[in-house]
């Protein structure tokens, strides 16, 4: 078989169809097999460009950001343990296609299966990762504004006809080096220069496409809202490494139902928000502005019986949210950092730190924190969107909240609360209107530490009808109180009796470390106390936390294993197992 550069156009161009040049998957996509001999194959691959270290694969880079190219091979059963050659071509279609040999080097391919070199040879193990590119950074390569497609396999017996191999490539491309000056949709500042970069502004609304590179820092003016209500559909994309700033005030980002954000950081370039003062900020500051808004079109309760499409209003005037598809996606959240937001509008609406309204799970969330907002840190207003490596730190009421039917997922999760006026680690309602309200909130969190702040601290209240499945839990450090379940409609939801349980409202493999562990009243339809202790691997004791890091006393106990694909397959408890798979470290403020 001969792959010449017309074969290999002709495949890119259909095989590059399931890649949008902002598409952004949270998994090694899936890539078609194909053999040289033309017959079937068992042997089955993934693979993906990645600038943030495998938390996200996208089909488009900055040329400031260094792109890793990945892929996983799962060799045929007949094939594991058998000496076989791993290969891998690169075409960049204008310039030409280049094998890569021993040593990573890449020489150019004559077209030919017998041309292709292997870059290893090895006894197969069942799965077999490779890197094809390792940080390149496309402005210090002069590999800006080039297409790349990357195709791999292996052969085995030295039989290159044996080869199986994937017929769609890894396609990204690396986007040219932006020019000097604002971009579109941006204006020049005539303030001073802020962290040594000049100043574009942002305000009104954006109704096309909007690139905001990270050779410039960018300013808030006022509400800023990202595309029409289901009209006029516009993307936010911002590059790893940049900084949205806003002067102190009711300033703050909102992404309409139908646009999106991209921001996808890495751990080394996290996006930053912040207020344009942030220097001066102190342990004690809060709510200098005002946060991220993103609405969806998720289904969302309230509404009343038989409403077709259920519309919520968003706090502070920040549009509508909700609808019926649950798998909408509002773009990615990835390696963000949200410091000082949470202005307030009036004394009982504040904005939050980030405020998921109606957001659905197609929305890419990984990597994100919340520091020292005045109101909540992160609140689901209904939904499904789901989430990875969270960190809510210093926030001055709750610092994770849901409320209105949201039904995500959350796994690694950092919950560090405010000393001093710092409310709750989790406030969780259904409904406050309905408690009964369907679609009714049932999150699955997974893999939370929850650390309180001592005196006054009341860690995780599940009221108003909510569901949730939790597992995997640490908490500690509040002396009000671990847990508190109130409102009937709470317990009835979750179960006749404490040991009856309707499986909506469930806490296994948690530990609670607080000087009062439960809230318990004589109302109560039954005691918190017996449904946590009933439950599997729960237990009350101490813990060894060292910061947000397990000590061996926390890691000794078990851990539960999900079912559910979304989630990671772990052997403890807590957010954070050892220093080595510290998550934090590296791109958290404050660490």
């Amino acid at each position: 078989m001969i792959l010449n550069r017309k074969t290999l156009v002709t495949a890119i161009a259909a095989a590059s169809l399931g890649f949008s040049a902002l598409s952004v998957q949270a998994a090694e996509p899936t890539l078609t097999a194909a053999t040289a001999s033309g017959g079937a194959t068992t042997a089955t691959f993934t693979g993906g460009a990645t600038i943030n270290s495998g938390s996200s694969y996208s089909g488009s880079v900055a040329s400031s950001a260094g792109v890793d190219v990945t892929g996983t091979i799962n060799v045929a059963a007949a094939d594991v343990g058998k000496t076989g050659a791993l290969i891998a071509l690169v075409q960049i279609p204008g310039v030409g296609a280049f094998k890569m040999v021993s040593g990573g080097l890449f020489l150019p391919w004559n077209g030919q299966v017998s041309g292709l070199s292997p870059f290893a040879v090895k006894k197969l193990s069942a799965q077999e990762h490779i890197t094809v590119m390792d940080d390149l950074i496309g402005a210090d390569s002069n590999l800006a504004g080039l297409d790349f497609q990357v195709y791999f396999g292996y052969y085995t017996a030295s039989n290159i006809n044996t080869l199986a191999y994937t017929s769609t490539p890894v396609s990204f491309s690396i986007a040219a080096t932006p020019a000097a000056g604002c971009p579109t949709n941006t204006r020049a500042s005539t303030g001073a220069a802020h962290d040594g970069k000049p100043v574009c502004i942002l305000s009104g609304r954006l109704t096309s496409n909007t690139h905001l590179n990270a050779n410039n820092v960018y300013l808030l003016d006022g509400a800023v809202f990202v595309g029409g209500d289901n009209t006029t559909p516009a993307t936010l994309t911002i590059d790893a490494g940049t900084k949205v700033i806003s002067p102190v005030g009711l300033n703050f980002l909102v992404v309409s139902r139908g646009s999106k954000i991209m921001a996808n950081g890495s751990a080394a370039a996290p996006i930053t928000f912040t207020y344009d003062d942030e220097a001066n900020a102190t342990a004690s500051t809060t709510g200098r502005w005002g946060g991220l808004i993103i609405n969806g079109n998720a289904p969302v309760n309230g509404c009343a019986t038989g409403t077709p499409v259920c519309e919520l209003e968003g706090e502070g005037s920040t549009g509508k949210y909700g609808g019926n598809n649950a798998a909408d996606s509002s773009g990615v959240l990835n390696y963000v950092v949200v410091k000082y937001p949470g202005q307030n509008i009036t004394p009982t609406n504040e904005l939050n730190g980030i405020a998921f309204q109606g957001v659905g799970s197609g929305t890419v969330v990984d990597y994100v924190q919340v520091h020292g907002s005045s109101d909540d840190g992160v609140e689901f207003f209904g939904g499904s969107v789901n989430a990875k490596h969270m960190i809510l730190t210093s926030n001055e009421d709750d610092s994770f909240d849901w409320t209105f039917g949201w039904n995500g997922k959350v796994q690694h999760a950092v919950l560090k609360q405010r000393t001093g006026n710092g409310d709750r680690g989790i406030e969780a309602d259904n409904n406050e209107f309905a408690f009964d309200s369907l679609p009714r909130s049932k999150p699955t969190l997974a893999n939370f530490t929850f650390i309180g702040k001592g005196s006054g601290g009341r860690g995780m209240e599940l009221r108003r009808g909510t569901g949730a499945n939790i597992y995997n839990t640490v908490v500690t450090g509040f002396d009000t109180y671990c847990l508190d379940i109130n409102d009937s409609a709470t317990f009835l939801n979750g179960g006749s009796s404490a040991t009856a349980l309707t499986g909506q409202l469930t806490m296994t493999n948690t530990r609670l470390a607080c000087a009062n562990n439960f809230s318990e009243s004589s109302t109560d339809p039954w005691a918190i106390s017996a449904w946590f202790n009933g439950q599997a691997g729960n237990s009350t004791g101490a813990v060894d936390l060292s910061g947000v890091v397990n000590g061996p006393t926390v890691n000794a106990l078990t851990a539960a294993t999900l079912s559910d694909s979304f989630f990671d397959n772990v052997t403890h408890i807590g957010a954070v197992k050892d220093a080595a798979t510290n998550w934090t470290s590296g791109w958290m403020f404050g660490n």
